[in-house]
Formats: C-alpha cells, structure tokens, sequence
C-alpha cells in the first residue's frame, strides 16, 4: 500500500511541512558552512556561523522562506504555507532586484527560489491565497524583523533609521498586496 501525503488531514500536512522546514533551517544554521549564504559571501567575505557582525542564520526570514520553499513542493495545495511564501514576494523582490542590477549576484538561491516560487503562486496557485492570511502574515513578519534586529540576531549591521524605514516600505507593501489577493467568495472561512 502506497503512503500519499494528500490524504492526510491539512493540519497533520502542515505540522509535517513545518517540521522539515525547521529541519532545513537548523541544518543551514548548523551543518551548511556560512559561506553558502550568497548575499552574505558577497557582502561580507568569508565568515564563519556565529563570526561578530553575522546574522544567525535561522533567524532570518529569508532562510524561512527558502526553506518552506523547498518543503512546499511535497504539497503545493497548502493555502498556509502558500499564503506564508505570498508574502515573501516583497522583501526579496526587493533583494532580488538589488542583486540582480546592482551587484550583479545572480546565483542567490537563498533569494531566488522563495521569490520565483511565490509569483509562481500568484499564477498557477491563486485559488489557494486569501486576504485574510495577513491579518497574520504581516503581523508576524514585522515583529519577526523588528524583534531579530533589537536583539541582534540577524540584519543588525543596518543602520536603525535604514532598517525601520525598510520595515515600514514592506508593510505598507505587503497591505496593498494583500488587497489583490481579495477574492469574491463568500466561503473562504474554511481554512480558519
């Protein structure tokens, strides 16, 4: 008898997802050398996990959505992890467009992965994203940034006034994306 992943309930689904994604995200904190971190090579040179000045790897929200990226395509009707990685659209289409115009890095799979994946979503997957995540999302996400940065885990080599004004550009952003993800069903609460 074959085991298939879809005829367990969504939230046994979803505990497994959350579980690998944690899984990868330790092992990328642990195992996987710092210097596999792209943007961070580039920018910073050689360094090591735990270096003064580097970011704890499993604490950035990148490293997050890279690894829900991979654990997404063991079941890619999961409106949770779907609608987490939706939101990813914005920060690294931001670095997406930095590394790729402006420093020329064009081999970021921490970045890339998550950010194709995600426009993917909107294209293929929109019947799997609603507005209503994000009254959780961008919650989440802002007091993740703002919570990784004052307690210096991760992007604290940002000047303050850069950060906040980074932080407040992606929710203003992710608000008004969230507003094209409305749909004009009115049984969308199964979910929740």
């Amino acid at each position: 008898m074959k085991f298939k992943l879809s005829e367990l309930s969504l939230r046994t689904i979803t505990l497994i997802q959350i579980s690998i994604a944690s899984i990868i995200s330790v092992i990328f904190q642990i195992v996987i050398p710092f210097s596999w971190q792209p943007l961070d090579k580039f920018l910073y040179g050689a360094k090591n996990h735990g270096d003064p000045g580097t970011n704890l790897v499993i604490f950035t929200i990148s490293q997050w959505y890279f690894s829900f990226s991979l654990v997404w395509f063991l079941y890619r009707e999961n409106p949770y992890i779907n609608n987490f990685l939706i939101y990813s659209i914005v920060p690294l289409g931001v670095i997406f467009f930095y590394e790729f115009f402006f420093i020329y890095l064009y081999y970021d799979y921490i970045h890339v992965i998550p950010f194709f994946l995600s426009i993917y979503l909107i294209w293929k997957k929109r019947e799997t994203l609603f507005q209503k995540f994000a009254c959780y999302i961008i919650p989440l996400n802002i007091i993740w940034l703002l919570v990784v940065y004052f307690l210096k885990l991760a992007y604290y080599n940002a000047e303050l006034f850069i950060y906040l004004r980074n932080v407040f550009i992606y929710s203003a952003l992710w608000i008004s994306f969230s507003f094209l993800l409305r749909s004009k069903k009115k049984d969308e609460n199964s979910f929740i």
